[in-house]
């Protein structure tokens, strides 16, 4: 079964018009200084989500900052870099919707597993203008993969499917004789023998699969599918049926799309 993070926030949730999902929620910055708030959601380990960010930006040398060697903000830490990808002092935002992701340093690539504290902080002054605690229990969301698809009659193969995020999957090194004329794509919820919901190819055509040689394939999950806990994810004929199929770890939790985050 395909790993949405629960069906009430993306399934029935979405369908009572819950608010979108936004990964898991880490907690609200506090407001020590220069009016600095927000709400910090972990879209995966290497990516917040900062809903709602306001920040005076009147201070000479205030970054998104982060540490583990404190259990609160202090010079000893490394810069985020800003919803652009700088390491620029910060500006004023007000009531702001960000993206941040974590930098690669000399060290390796920097995530929320290394990190117990995110702060605006003033590096000249040393001053903390608002943090969040980053909980040691913390859960976060992660691509999940399977076992690829597998058919002798037709050839048809790929060592692993994953699920990216809640828009997008990854079909690895998929290879197809194309002996089956009328095979596409599908996904479902219930028996992952029937014929689910249609995924278009890499190409965003729903025309029959042509010939694949180790081909690696990003798919988009259709709309009407996102709302549903989806099951399954295979390759289906209308003339005989499925040819192969994966399923998922129904209780993993899966990162959002950056594109269905709150503008």
């Amino acid at each position: 079964m395909v790993s949405w993070v629960l069906l009430c926030v993306l399934g029935v949730g979405s369908v009572l018009g819950a608010e979108p999902y936004r990964g898991t929620y880490i907690g609200k910055l506090s407001t020590l200084e220069h009016d600095v708030t927000g709400k910090v959601y972990a879209v995966d380990n290497i990516t917040v989500f900062v809903e709602g960010f306001t920040y005076d930006g009147e201070a000479p040398d205030a970054f998104f900052f982060a540490g583990n060697r404190t259990p609160q903000p202090t010079n000893r830490g490394f810069i985020i870099p800003d919803e652009r990808g700088r390491n620029e002092v910060l500006g004023p935002y007000r009531n702001k919707n960000l993206v941040l992701r974590f930098p690669v340093t000399k060290k390796g690539q920097r995530s929320l597993n290394d990190v117990k504290w995110l702060s605006v902080w003033c590096r000249k002054f040393s001053i903390d203008f608002g943090h969040v605690v980053i909980p040691s229990t913390l859960s976060l969301p992660s691509p999940q993969s399977a076992e690829g698809l597998r058919s002798d009659k037709p050839v048809l193969t790929s060592p692993q499917v994953t699920i990216l995020d809640t828009e997008t999957f990854l079909v690895q090194d998929f290879t197809f004789d194309g002996t089956v004329q009328d095979a596409i794509f599908v996904m479902g919820s219930g028996n992952a023998q029937s014929s689910g919901s249609q995924v278009s190819d890499e190409k965003g055509s729903q025309e029959p699969l042509s010939k694949y040689s180790k081909k690696s394939l990003y798919l988009t999950i259709p709309r009407e599918v996102r709302n549903q806990p989806i099951q399954y994810f295979g390759v289906w004929s209308p003339s005989k049926g499925m040819l192969s199929s994966v399923t998922f770890d129904p209780n993993a939790l899966i990162p959002p799309s950056i594109n269905s985050l709150p503008k």
